[in-house]
């Protein structure tokens, strides 16, 4: 069958090669397929496999919160935050090209939201390339009869082979030459914050199971980085179950959510709006020549509509720069399209490398604004403290002061209408707040006196409504803490800490 020609760019070893997603030539066809059927031997027989209806896994593993790119701080080398995954249980319709997920999450570091500690159980359907992380499955869709070979190299000492689907996925499976069995398998995402991103699923540890021999290692990596995103330990298959139980109709949305939403603005205060896209968002604020957005909050779509609509509130007048917050990969999801727009981005001055690596990355694959619209990125640091003035309007921007969630973090302050603009600072709806004291240390550290908060996060609220909620959820915090020390399991950031009391309110 015959595919548009797509152009694949992958990182390999030390080098760099492009293919094009075409028919490739009779030999290499051939080569291709008979490589992939002797892993089909070596894991069970061609016929076996082909002849499987379903098959069940079971385990527990870890996943990276943001694929890295929620850490405390920027750096490379900052600790990761990880969110366990226990009674997992995966199941793979192969008789219908589907599987789905079944696991329980709960997070490995505090979280401000319930849900991240109560190891609700998450459903999730997965068709096309997310079904193809696993061995038996790339296999069985590589020997597809719709399927094309392509090129076929060495890496590592191992036998790779590009093989592209009848939908026009292009991947790789590497072939290990001393066993015959799959090593893993390689495709390329589209990323709101990266750009392209090359993912590699690593198989280890093959075992037989109702003899077929399977992995009881997976572990999921990107090219970002080389950052290990993923690492899950079988502790059970079974093969052509009767009842693989009932599935979800669609698979799960990606991304931060809000695909559906529209950019809505309210007026705060004279040249003062607050601009939201479903529940977050931020301020615009209105200079004497042009506009300043709080925020690229979530995605591309999220972004441009914020700036859409802040570029019709003032006849003449358009957003020119845009403040982030910090860098975790909700807050930053919009970077890339801002700077697609030829937008400077306001941030502190630690978070000018990731925002580098971040619209540096290439999209030749799933091709965003920046992709086809190439800007190079203007960056203004802010250290401690950034003034943004001119004769209509005056705008502080300071690092934030021991905010433990996000080190290199800015907040804005517009003295004239004692407006406090922050992301992760509070929400007047979090379940816990893990660093309540950030806010009150700021506003003292620099002398403010705010009189309201608007956040990316929820709602605009009062400051005296603002610290309430604060304290509320600070004593929500200890009560879980506790009770859950009086049943013997100690939570990654109890006891809740608070450098403030209710007494210590800045007036």
């Amino acid at each position: 069958m015959q595919h548009g020609k797509r152009l694949a760019v992958v990182t390999v070893g030390l080098g760099t090669f492009a293919v094009a997603a075409t028919s490739g030539t009779a030999l290499a066809q051939q080569q291709g397929r008979d490589l992939v059927e002797q892993a089909a031997e070596a894991m069970g027989g061609l016929e076996r496999l082909q002849g499987l209806d379903n098959f069940v896994l079971t385990g527990f593993g870890q996943y990276l919160n943001q694929e890295g790119g929620a850490n405390p701080s920027p750096h490379p080398h900052a600790p990761s935050k990880w969110q366990a995954a226990n009674a997992t249980e995966r199941s793979f319709d192969l008789a219908n090209g589907r599987a789905v997920n079944r696991d329980r999450r709960g997070f490995l570091f505090p979280f401000a939201i319930e849900r991240g500690h109560s190891w609700t159980e998450t459903i999730a359907l997965q068709t096309g390339v997310a079904m193809l992380d696993h061995p038996l499955t790339a296999v069985l869709e590589a020997l597809d009869p719709e399927t094309e070979f392509g090129a076929v190299h060495a890496e590592d000492g191992l036998t790779v082979v590009e093989f592209t689907t009848e939908g026009g996925d292009t991947l790789w499976i590497a072939i290990d030459p001393a066993t015959d069995l799959p090593a893993w398998v390689r495709w390329i995402s589209g990323s709101t914050t990266l750009g392209d991103v090359t993912n590699t699923a690593w198989f280890t540890g093959y075992l037989p199971f109702d003899g077929i021999r399977l992995p009881v290692g997976l572990t999921h990596s990107i090219d970002w980085r080389d950052t290990t995103v993923g690492s899950f330990h079988v502790d059970s298959y079974r093969i052509d179950v009767d009842d693989i139980g009932p599935l979800p109709e669609q698979a799960s949305p990606p991304g931060f959510g809000g695909q559906d939403a529209e950019a809505v603005a309210t007026p705060i205060a004279e040249g003062v709006w607050d601009v939201r896209y479903g529940n977050n968002g931020g301020a615009v604020i209105e200079f004497d020549d042009h506009l300043t957005m709080f925020e690229a909050y979530a995605n591309e779509a999220a972004t441009f509509a914020r700036i859409d609509l802040a570029n019709t509130l003032v006849p003449g007048k358009e957003v020119t720069e845009v403040i982030v917050s910090h860098h975790h990969f909700d807050h930053s999801g919009g970077v890339r399209a801002a700077v697609a727009r030829g937008l400077t981005i306001i941030a502190h001055r630690g978070n000018e490398g990731i925002f580098r690596e971040m619209t540096s990355r290439p999209a030749p694959n799933f091709p965003d604004a920046l992709a086809l619209n190439p800007q190079p990125l203007k960056f203004v640091p802010v250290d401690e403290h950034l003034l943004l003035e001119d004769e209509t309007m005056r705008v502080d921007v300071y690092h934030a002061i021991g905010h433990l969630h996000m080190t290199n973090a800015v907040f804005a302050y517009v003295p004239e209408h004692r407006i406090f603009l922050e992301g992760d600072f509070t929400t007047y709806n979090w379940d816990w707040h893990w660093w309540g004291g950030a806010y009150l240390d700021s506003v003292e550290r620099y002398g403010l006196d705010p009189a309201i908060n608007i956040p990316v996060h929820g709602i605009v609220t009062t400051f005296d409504e603002t610290i309430a909620a604060i304290e509320e959820q600070v004593e929500r915090a200890r009560a879980f803490c506790a009770s859950n020390v009086a049943s013997g399991i100690y939570m990654a950031g109890c006891p809740a800490k608070y450098s403030r009391g209710a007494s210590d309110r800045v007036n």
